[in-house]
This record gives C-alpha cells, structure tokens and sequence, in this order.
C-alpha cells in the first residue's frame, strides 16, 4: 500500500520537533479517571484543561485512564495526583479501574504499605447516583485507601451526583480545588491558551484513488466480545417494531453472536457500539471545512505529551467513517472541548466567549446556555464558525470518543443460546435550542437491516434471579424496564420444562396505552398461561384521567407483595427503568406496603427494607 502523504506535522516532522525541544522542566501533576460511560474522563479533561490556563506555567498536567497508568511503580513517585473515579454496580471499580482498586485496596489493608504514598498530595472526585445504594462507593474507597498509605488531601474529597446535576458539583469541586491550590502557593498562572494547550494526532492523509478500497473504513473483526477492547461482530437476525401506534417507537432486535468468546446470563448487558447517523456526520463535516470522503490516517505525535491514547483504528479513514463511529457530536461539549475550539477560534470574540464558558467564572452561563440549553457539541461548532480544528485537533481535543451503549439483555440463552435480544425505546426529543434530538444509539438500531454487523460485548450483571427456582419474584418493570425481565421469564419456563418447582411471580408493568405500546402482551400473557409468571398486573398511564402506574398496582396488590418478600418467604424484589422517577415511587410504596403489613413506624419499616437491599433481595438495574 502506499501513501499519498500531504500532512506536514507526520511522525516524521514530530520526531525532529522533539529532538530541538528541551526537556519539561516544569513540575508534574496526574490527572487519573476510572470511567464506564466516558463522564469521569470527559470530566479530567476538562480538569485539565482548566489546570493548563491556571497553572501551567510553573505545573505540566497530564490526562490518563487509569488502566493505563503503572500504579505500582508510578504512584509512589508522584507529588500531586487527582483521580476521578466513577462507581459501578454494587460499590465496584468500573472495568477499567479493576486492577488499579485491587492493588491500592491490598497495599493498603495488608499493612505493608504504610507512608507508601508519603509525600504525595491528591484529591478525589467521585462519581456515582443516589438512586444506588453504594453512592460514590469508589470514590470515598479510594480516598480512604489513599490516606491509609500516607498521602494527603490537597481538597476535601468531592461527589458528583448523576441523578441531579453531575457537572454542577463536578464545578463546585472544582472551585474548592482551586481556592486550595492558590492557598496552597502552587504558581505560574498562564496568561492565556498557547498553542501548546492542544492535544492534537498527527494526520497522514491518503489517496483513495491509492488505497484498496477494502482496505478502508474497515470494521475490526475477531475480537472476543469479553471488553470493549475486544468488541465482537455481530448479525442482525430480526428488528421489528413494537409499537402500534401513539406516535412513539420501541424496537426489538436479534443478534446473532455465535462465535462469540463471551457467553451471557439473563439479567446482564449487552454494550452496542453505535454511529451517528447520516445527517449529523455530513454537518459534523461541513463545520470541519472537509468532504466526506476526506481519507487519513490518525497517529500518536512523536513526544505525545499530552498522553493521547492510541486511535481507535488504525485507519485509513474517511471522514465519513471517523464521524459516524468515533466521535461523540450529539452531547454536550465539556470544558475542555471549548477551550480548545477557543484555541482554534479566529475570531477574537468567539474566543473569548468559549472561554468565558469553559470558566469557573463563567459556569452560570454555561449551565444555563449550554446544559440548560441542552447544546450538542455539533451546534456549537456550527455557532461559532471561525473555531475550526484541524482534524488531529478535533479527535485529539475537541471530540469526546462515541462510548458504547449499555442495554439489558432481554433473553435468556436457555432459549437463545446464540443470540442477544435487545429491547429498545427510540429517543427522538426537542431540545430547547429548536433541534430534534435523535438518540445516536436507539435510532441506529432502529435503522437496523437483517444481516447488517453490530460491534457488541457482554458484560456481567449481579441482576440475577435466586440459585433457587422455588424463592418467590416480585419484578416491576414499566416500558423498556421489561427487558431483563423476559429473559426471566425465558429461564423460568426453561427451568419449568426441566422438571423445576417455582416459586411464585408476580409482573408489575406499566406503558401508556394497552393498544399502542403493550409491548411483548402476546409473550407475557402465554408466559403466565404456562406457569412461567404467576399473576401480570399492568398499569396504563393514558387511558383514563387519572394516571396509573406500577406503584399504584403495588399498593392494590400489597398483599401479595408483602407476602412474597417477607422474611418468612425469603423473596426477591427486582425493579428496572426509570430511575429518576419510577424507581423512587416504587421505593416508597415499598416502604409503605412494609409499614401497613407489619404495624410498624416508618423509621422500622425503612430498617426492613433496608435489610432486604443488604441481603442481595431489593436489586435495580435503573438509569
């Protein structure tokens, strides 16, 4: 194959840069992130980039996920570090802070570790939701573990809580982390972005009239489907819709996974790396000033001192590819991205705009104008025209990379042993700003053709039902919030088939319209002609004036509930969907069902349920 180079910052020239650079003499300060759905590290870079404009003459910052970062051997080194760590599942590490957590947990608890970390300042910011019982778990572990080995708080620790307005506290913290700093006498403010500030690849562009065209825009294939560095190629088998009508959209899809490494239980993820669609990506291109059939290639710069991670292909590319699969257009842009398209802005009053909304100074309007305003990245590029990157620059600094989308698996493999089934509701909302928001992920799938490939992996969920068929289920799932559940219920008639007593379960489901948006009626009434599912209570929210939910089937069917999940009876409670409303209301009808059953008081009937959640019997799977 053979390049029609046209760049003139190729590794070549970033080679010969470094060898006339002088070494950084400035001090170091790590910014580490532990990410599952991209927010910490979005959140470290825009740390970062704030750090820069503050800071960076006297201080060098630099940006790593943590499972790239050698704790073992680094840490101990190391004056100042700042770590971002998001909480997964039940108090646990995100995928990528696994090994990390088990090395700094042991080094700590073991006792031989102690003044390891002496020496050393840091600070903590944790992310999780209140609606988890393990909020932040974490981040207050790791800070905890942190001061075990001798190290010190720089800033008290801070918590970032997803269910209301993560970046609101993420700037508060932020500002504390400031004010500590200046106290703490760290110097050399900068007077201003340099072109240093830009993280950018270096692009090595070439002919496609030169490259074999199946050598382009190339999915990877062979991987195992166990991470998300190894996604697996899957089939579309079938998408249908499963809506009737109501002006909504919720589609069901079937992929073919044999030959997948990674096998799956009911109850667990199944992670879809989607694209943007067609429309986004050709305007995504016109802010660039570049075609669509622009081909390059992306490569680490020679010093790589901003710590750029390797590209996510190889490449050659086109634009066209590179937009619609890696780079995030549709959320909103963090601080970092602004102050790097700040950096590139030609025009003296868009930059100082840009930069004025990345500021602490500036976060009420960028709340208000660009989280309020619910502003995708994409509009922002296409309001302040003269902020135009190169492309190394805009997958380097501008363009958070398009993370994967996490669905509960809607089947089970006792019926389905070579296919995933998602469930899917198609996002399609007006944003503030005028636009019409199409989900990237829900509407790609529905886009979806049979035989079309779907880069997925698997992942392990403790939303699991009982070792024991016999224990009794209670499972609220309103909308999509039935998915796990039909994978449940695949697996209890499985278990039914085989000679299996069960225990007796109860369905607590809820949509608008029993015509419309039903979804699965047919399956769910079949599952309890078959014994599958004991009793289906269905609440429909549109079909009289009053509106009806799950919760209010729970409170006409407390009995039943109360019976099944007493200790007496040892059942399980499962809710899925919704957590910023649904999941609340359900938990305080709990509370409610348990406080009328028992004759208690309030506070006694908080400790019951309580003491259900610990002992792994109240599980959520919710967003």
């Amino acid at each position: 194959m053979r390049w029609a180079v046209t760049a003139t910052d190729g590794a070549a020239a970033a080679a010969r840069r470094l060898s006339c650079q002088a070494p950084d003499s400035r001090d170091k300060c790590v910014i580490l992130f532990g990410t599952q759905t991209g927010t910490a590290e979005r959140f470290a870079k825009s740390l970062r980039a704030q750090l820069e404009g503050r800071y960076g003459g006297s201080t060098a910052f630099e940006v790593l996920d943590i499972e790239q970062y050698d704790a073992p051997a680094q840490l101990p080194r190391e004056k100042l570090v700042f770590l971002l760590m998001a909480t997964y599942g039940d108090g646990d590490p995100t995928d990528s802070a696994t090994d990390f957590w088990t090395w700094l947990s042991e080094a700590a608890e073991g006792g031989g570790g102690d003044g390891l970390l002496a020496g050393l300042s840091f600070g903590v910011f944790g992310l999780g939701n209140r609606q988890y019982e393990h909020f932040c778990a974490m981040g207050r572990k790791v800070s905890k573990a942190m001061r075990q080995l001798g190290a010190d708080e720089a800033v008290a620790r801070g918590e970032g809580d997803d269910d209301r307005d993560i970046d609101e506290d993420f700037d508060r913290w932020c500002s504390q982390l400031f004010a500590a700093l200046d106290a703490s006498g760290l110097a050399g403010a900068s007077s201003g972005l340099s072109a240093d500030f830009l993280a950018a690849y270096d692009v090595e562009e070439c002919s496609l009239a030169e490259v074999p065209a199946s050598a382009v825009d190339r999915l990877p294939a062979g991987g195992s489907g166990l991470n998300s560095h190894s996604p697996f190629l899957a089939t579309v088998g079938a998408v249908r819709e499963l809506h009737t009508g109501g002006g909504r959209s919720c589609v069901h899809l079937e992929l073919d996974i044999a030959g997948c490494r990674a096998s799956y239980e009911a109850g667990d993820h199944v992670a879809v790396f989607a694209e943007n669609s067609p429309a986004v990506v050709a305007a995504a291109a016109a802010a660039l000033g570049l075609p669509l059939d622009h081909c390059f290639r992306l490569r680490l710069p020679a010093a790589n001192k901003h710590s750029l991670p390797e590209p996510a292909v190889a490449g050659p590319l086109t634009l066209r590819c590179a937009l619609a699969r890696y780079a995030d257009l549709l959320s909103a842009p963090n601080k970092a991205a602004l102050l790097a398209l700040a950096a590139c802005a030609t025009d003296a009053k868009e930059a100082a705009r840009l930069q004025r909304l990345a500021s602490i100074e500036g976060k009420g309007e960028y709340h208000a104008y660009v989280v309020a305003g619910k502003r995708s990245l994409l509009e922002m590029m296409q309001e302040f025209r003269s902020a135009r990157p190169s492309l190394g620059a805009f997958f380097g600094s501008v363009a958070p990379h398009l993370q994967p989308r996490y669905y509960s698996i809607s089947s089970a493999p006792q019926q389905h042993p070579r296919s995933v089934h998602i469930t899917c509701a198609v996002v399609r909302e007006d944003m503030p700003s005028g636009r019409v928001h199409e989900g990237v992920a829900s509407c790609w799938l529905a886009r979806a053709q049979v035989g079309q490939q779907v880069p997925l992996f698997l992942r392990r969920s403790t939303f699991k039902l009982p070792a024991s068929p016999s224990v009794p289920l209670i499972m609220v799932g309103p909308g999509t919030g039935l998915a796990p559940f039909r994978g449940f219920l695949q697996q209890r008639a499985a278990l039914l088939k085989s000679g299996a007593r069960l225990g007796t379960a109860h369905l607590f489901f809820g949509c608008r319209n029993r015509k419309h948006d039903f979804i699965y009626e047919e399956e769910l009434e079949a599952a309890v002609a078959g014994g599958a599912l004991t009793q289906l209570h269905a609440a429909f929210s549109r079909e009289r004036s009053q509106k009806e939910y799950v919760q209010h089937q729970m409170e006409a069917h407390a009995a039943e509930v109360w019976a099944a999940l007493s200790d007496s009876a040892g059942g399980y409670l499962y809710v899925c969907g919704d957590a910023k409303n649904m999941a609340k209301d359900v938990h305080h009808t709990l509370h409610a069902i348990a406080a009328k059953a028992t004759g208690c008081s309030d506070a006694q009937a908080e400790v019951m349920i309580k003491k259900l959640a610990d002992s792994g019997r109240y599980l959520k799977d919710v967003w």
